[in-house]
């Protein structure tokens, strides 16, 4: 339109021309700049994504996953069609090693050249060492060799310590992974934010996953103990993203495929969701995104952060559980959060925390991730609850400016049972050490 204006006023103007000549001229700058910026754009994302199909390793793992007082699940990642073996035996002992052939998994979510293979070890005994060797195509690689401890009976008091961690970026200072290992956890249950891919896609997805478990820090956390993840919003789909994030299920499945946690949802709901024992302490893992309503929802009591169906598979959970602690985990914070959080979802944190309250469940706290930062601290709104209810933030074990998580120590071996937190910074230096028992997190009559 400019250029029509222009050439008519060339025949009624004297100027016209000259004016006429400064637009072309300014027009064709305009355009030079968006073509170089458009280009330049387009060679970054371009570059990224193939630094990423460079990094990401052909095998990846062992990673231990879900262990109990008798199995372990051994996750690995190889090339399609490989024949992968386990060997394994008491770490005490020289004699009477097993050797078992994994799978791969049926239906890969992601698009690669290669597949998650799994295994699960049974017959192992309580609270004891097992140390293993994974071999591919009869190969042998002291990187795919570990130890692991399983866990203590189911129900019966015992000491452990679990390590707390969530957000975690390829190329950023990953020393804290030697100071975690350094504690000697015997768990490791990791709340988000496991990767920055900020997509649905399980195929790009899992091209991060297997770059970020390349890390040396990283990976030997991976072998050296049992892992648990659930999945925040970057590893999860785009930024703070919510039920209504596209290719959900697929993200679903991929996540699924690629971590050695339980069995998620369950038959009637889908989602990240699961739950498992550790002595007598029981972990509730809960999904705040696939059934999540968005954030700039009304905070009304139509908004919610779980979704019904989930909430009430996490409360009956708790009336039915009788171990001394119960453990809500998520990457969402209860407070820490102005825009991404339960603390924009009133009516969601207020129904679980008068759903606690109201049934006399005693022994919760809260876990959770996302904000880069790491506390512990008890909510304001504990009345609700009829106690204390505690909150351990960890976040940015590898991607922040603290590289903090937490360590968590329950005792439930004593009459009135502990349990101990502790946040660690990536100086080594404990910034926060609080215990309670569990006569303080017990409803008051």
């Amino acid at each position: 339109m400019l250029f029509q204006v222009l050439v008519f006023g060339c025949c009624y103007c004297p100027f016209a021309s000259f004016f006429l000549g400064v637009a072309i001229v300014i027009l064709s700058h305009v355009f030079t700049v968006r073509c170089v910026f458009s280009l330049t754009i387009a060679f970054a994302i371009t570059t990224s994504t193939n630094a990423i199909a460079q990094d990401f390793p052909e095998i990846s793992g062992p990673m231990v996953g879900h262990s109990t007082e008798s199995s372990a699940n051994i996750w690995m990642y190889a090339p399609k069609d490989s024949q992968l073996e386990i060997t394994f035996q008491e770490e005490s002992s020289s004699n009477n090693a097993a050797t078992l052939n994994f799978d791969p998994v049926a239906d890969p979510a992601g698009n690669l050249s290669g597949v998650p293979y799994t295994v699960t070890l049974k017959q192992l005994k309580p609270l004891t060492n097992y140390k293993y060797q994974v071999s591919v195509n009869g190969k042998s690689d002291a990187a795919h060799g570990g130890t692991f401890q399983t866990a203590p009976i189911a129900g019966k008091g015992s000491k452990f310590r679990i390590a707390v961690t969530s957000c975690m970026k390829y190329g950023q200072p990953q020393k804290s992974w030697e100071l975690l290992l350094g504690e000697n956890p015997n768990l490791h249950v990791t709340l988000g934010d496991t990767h920055y891919s900020d997509t649905t896609d399980p195929t790009i997805q899992w091209k991060h996953h297997l770059r970020y478990r390349a890390v040396p820090e990283f990976s030997a956390v991976l072998r050296s103990i049992p892992n648990y993840a659930m999945w925040d919003d970057h590893d999860y789909g785009p930024n703070n993203s919510d039920g209504s994030a596209a290719g959900k299920e697929n993200s679903l499945v991929g996540w699924n495929q690629i971590w050695g946690n339980p069995t998620s949802g369950t038959a009637e709901t889908r989602g990240a969701f699961f739950k498992f024992t550790w002595g007598d302490v029981e972990f509730f893992m809960v999904d705040g995104r696939y059934h999540r309503s968005p954030d700039n929802a009304p905070d009304d009591d139509k908004k919610r952060m779980l979704g019904d169906a989930q909430f009430a598979w996490l409360v009956d959970g708790l009336k039915n559980s009788k171990a001394k602690f119960k453990v809500i985990a998520s990457g969402s914070t209860l407070a820490d959060s102005k825009n991404d959080g339960w603390r924009i979802y009133t009516f969601a944190r207020h129904r679980l925390f008068d759903a606690i309250g109201e049934n006399n469940i005693s022994g919760v706290l809260y876990m959770s991730g996302d904000v880069h930062r790491s506390r512990v601290w008890t909510h304001p709104e504990s009345d609700r609850v009829g106690y204390p209810l505690i909150e351990v933030v960890s976040s940015g074990v590898a991607n922040s400016k603290t590289l903090s998580y937490a360590t968590v120590d329950f005792d439930t071996t004593s009459a009135d049972p502990t349990v101990q937190v502790r946040i660690v910074h990536g100086d080594g230096k404990t910034h926060a050490d609080q215990t309670w028992k569990l006569s303080d997190l017990t409803p008051k009559k």
